[in-house]
């Protein structure tokens, strides 16, 4: 209240001054000045400065004793599904390996071998491919082995004459495919037809019979042409079973192909134009031999039915369960 005092007698001495300078200006600025001295007092800068040193106080320690952030639960929630994400995927992919080794099965059990091998060059439609037929005396009758095109040497033909299979195989990792029955039937490459007359005339006409000896045919298909090597019934026999799976149309081929085997076929038609023609580009004798062995090649079936597949893989599964107990 003392220091008060001294700030009141100060305002007065100041109205009476301003009231006797101004007295002859007019009655309106007074009161505005009295309300601006009495706003702008002392008083009223200390109460304000008192807020403003109040505000900073009002942090305790309480305030920073905070919960966890709700993007740290987040990243917590996060990592568990990921690892419960993983986890899954790593059962799909053992389950997927398990059904594909149910739906794998191996080519055989025997190592077969084959000692010789000759490539023919096969042209059709204007195009030109180099095929390569393994063969050996004691596989006159299949199965039989081949690349469908020389190009393509990381790929094998597989046509086992037994169970009728045709099969693509990649012996270089020991995997391959069977093809389907039907459309191996469609394609000719089971088998095109092709026979060999029992009789020695037949329907062919010998028009040479020197070095190389041709034989000549017409029928609807058009005009066969074609020429013998040396004797060499092996040789002959594997050209024959070469040329029943390609395909082609059947044809009765002369009995004189069972001894020389043939080196060069040409189908023409009735404007003397080339259909279809092959002939021998080379015969390499083997060694060591070519061999496969059946039991390491893994390969898919696509007509094994997934029902039979499931079961298996059912039966497995409880098989191991019952070990384990």
């Amino acid at each position: 209240m003392a220091s008060s005092r001294p700030q009141l007698m100060w305002k007065k001495k100041c109205i009476f001054v301003f009231m006797k300078n101004f007295a002859n200006r007019g009655h309106a600025i007074f009161p505005a000045l009295v309300l601006s001295l009495f706003c702008t007092s002392p008083a009223h800068t200390q109460v304000d400065h008192s807020d403003e040193q109040t505000t900073p106080n009002a942090i305790t320690d309480d305030s920073l004793k905070m919960a966890p952030l709700a993007f740290e639960k987040f990243l917590a929630d996060s990592a568990r599904m990921d690892s419960a994400r993983q986890v899954q995927v790593e059962r799909q992919i053992n389950l997927n390996k398990e059904i594909n080794a149910l739906s794998r099965s191996a080519l055989g059990e025997a190592v077969l071998e084959w000692h010789q091998c000759m490539d023919i060059e096969v042209s059709r439609a204007g195009r030109s491919i180099v095929q390569r037929f393994w063969f050996d005396d004691q596989l006159k009758d299949g199965p039989f082995i081949w690349h469908g095109d020389t190009t393509r040497n990381q790929e094998w033909l597989w046509f086992d004459t037994e169970q009728r299979r045709m099969a693509t195989l990649f012996l270089n990792s020991n995997q391959g495919n069977y093809v389907s029955k039907k459309l191996a039937e469609m394609s000719g490459m089971m088998g095109n037809g092709t026979t060999v007359a029992k009789k020695r005339e037949g329907e062919w006409k010998i028009e040479n019979e020197g070095e190389k000896i041709t034989f000549t045919l017409t029928d609807n298909q058009g005009t066969y042409r074609l020429t013998l090597g040396e004797k060499d019934s092996n040789q002959a026999k594997a050209m024959i079973n070469w040329l029943k799976l390609q395909p082609i149309e059947a044809v009765i081929l002369p009995a004189a192909v069972n001894k020389f085997p043939i080196e060069t076929l040409q189908l023409s038609d009735y404007e003397d134009r080339a259909v279809y023609a092959f002939k021998l580009l080379s015969k390499e004798a083997l060694d060591p031999a070519f061999s496969v062995d059946l039991s390491r090649l893994q390969i898919n079936d696509p007509e094994r039915n997934l029902n039979v597949i499931a079961r298996e893989w059912a039966e497995k599964k409880k098989q191991g369960q019952d070990v384990r107990d």
